[in-house]
């Protein structure tokens, strides 16, 4: 029997460590915390479950996390909202959840605020990212250089801004536009934008629960410090607690980690310098609210800054807190009422911040975004039972990435579709899984997506 280690309990990496369970492997997931799930963790206070970070899922359970749950033979089942949040600052309007009709999309467009004048553009814009096409040229676009070739109107540009740090955790600036138009056109096609009932914790006690069922082991507190290579060839994964022998080895702590734990003389130098000089995503920071009734009406409120498109993020570029802040509040007890106590509420309001961001930067942000989510709900104030924050060193803390970035690497131009991390290293029967590897799409999302790729390419695709 083949025996597989796996670095992490993320979401991809549970996912693969099941995947390969099923069809055979004896499968060892190590993970250095006392809990599993990575990005997908959760923590209970006071009766409420809060996600570590800030989450959606854009393509619910028609996405990645559908798919590998369905073919490990485990519920994850997903609530959708219609419509599925509410527009607020720049523009204040509910956002439907299926915006293919043309009414709903030409409503869609004045809502926004875009000029009349400017109308026609932005139409094409919009159909040309629901058309689901990515052509070459896209590859070397920005998200910003793309729109430009359809509007220049600023209500465009500041929405698309804004839906690309919700997606990727950078800004249009920056991101690849071939990226931006998949997965926006994924989002907006499946029209299946939800959350997982039980919390963002499902995921990986689904995928966990199918590892078990397997015949694999997830051992918790076992923090990896070195991969062991001999001849070119993985050997398995030396622990403080002992040495766990592997044929192959399966890293989901993201490809800089990896490389640290196999190092320059197993991978090579080329490959040890590409991993240093990677660009990752901002950090997310949040303020989780604990409310004593319900306030908030919608299943997630969106606040875009009534700014210019390219001083929206500025300030994560200058390291100072924003003049009006971009907000992603889930509401998650709205979308699963078990998520709080009885007649409570519970409210996540997440922001970007720069890379490394100290703690008091990171409570300058958020002392922002108390105060505008207050002012846009005023009786949140009265209702605040407790309030919990997480800073980029929480992040950090969970990750070990110092940049503390919420998502992995940054989904540049250089650095998505064709141009990610491979599965594959240097180092024979050594992979890596995860959203920095192997595959598209959007956070956590993409790390299954990943586990998938890599799970089909090491035993053959489901169904062979």
């Amino acid at each position: 029997m083949e025996k597989v280690v796996v670095i992490g309990s993320g979401v991809g990496g549970l996912a693969c460590g099941a995947l390969l369970a099923q069809k055979g492997a004896s499968v060892t997931v190590l993970e250095s915390h006392p809990f599993i799930g990575g990005r997908c963790a959760a923590f209970t206070r006071d009766g409420f479950v809060c996600d570590f970070g800030v989450h959606m899922f854009s393509l619910g359970n028609l996405g990645p996390h559908g798919q590998a749950a369905r073919r490990l033979g485990v519920d994850l089942p997903f609530v959708t909202r219609h419509p599925s949040c509410r527009v607020m600052g720049r523009a204040d309007f509910d956002f439907p959840l299926d915006i293919k009709p043309l009414p709903r999309l030409a409503l869609l467009a004045v809502r926004l605020g875009i000029k009349p004048s400017r109308l026609p553009g932005a139409w094409k814009l919009f159909r040309a990212l629901l058309s689901g096409r990515i052509r070459p040229d896209m590859e070397d676009l920005t998200a910003r250089e793309y729109v430009l070739r359809y509007s220049t109107d600023p209500a465009v540009h500041v929405f698309v801004n804004c839906l690309c740090q919700l997606y990727f955790a950078v800004d249009y600036l920056t991101v690849s536009a071939a990226e931006f138009a998949l997965c926006f056109g994924r989002m907006f096609n499946e029209s299946a934008f939800g959350y997982p009932a039980g919390g963002c914790k499902a995921i990986p006690d689904a995928f966990a629960k199918a590892l078990y069922r397997a015949g694999g082991r997830i051992l918790t507190n076992t923090r990896a410090v070195n991969i062991r290579v001999e001849n070119n060839e993985v050997q398995g994964v030396e622990t403080k607690d002992g040495f766990f022998p592997a044929d192959r080895v399966i890293s989901n702590a993201g490809i800089a980690l990896t490389a640290g734990l196999a190092g320059e003389s197993a991978l090579g130098r080329e490959f040890v310098e590409r991993a240093g000089k990677l660009r990752h995503s901002n950090p997310y920071i949040t303020i989780q609210y604990a409310l004593d009734r319900p306030v908030i009406p919608y299943p997630v409120v969106f606040h875009m800054p009534n700014l210019p498109a390219e001083e929206v993020f500025s300030y994560v570029q200058n390291r100072v807190p924003p003049k009006d802040p971009y907000i992603f509040m889930p509401v998650p007890s709205n979308l699963d009422p078990s998520l709080a106590p009885p007649g409570k509420q519970l409210v996540i309001a997440g922001t970007a911040a720069p890379a490394r961001a100290g703690k008091g930067l990171c409570d300058e942000i958020l002392d922002v975004v108390d105060a505008k989510v207050k002012e846009l709900f005023p009786g949140l104030a009265g209702a605040v039972i407790r309030e919990f924050r997480t800073s980029r060193a929480d992040v950090t803390g969970l990750t070990g990435h110092p940049d503390g970035e919420a998502i992995g690497l940054a989904q540049t131009p250089d650095q998505s579709g064709p141009r990610r991390p491979r599965h594959e290293t240097p180092v024979k029967g050594l992979y890596l899984v995860g959203a920095d590897a192997g595959a598209r799409g959007i956070g956590t999302e993409m790390a299954v997506a990943s586990a998938l790729n890599l799970a089909d390419r090491l035993t053959g695709p489901a169904g062979s």
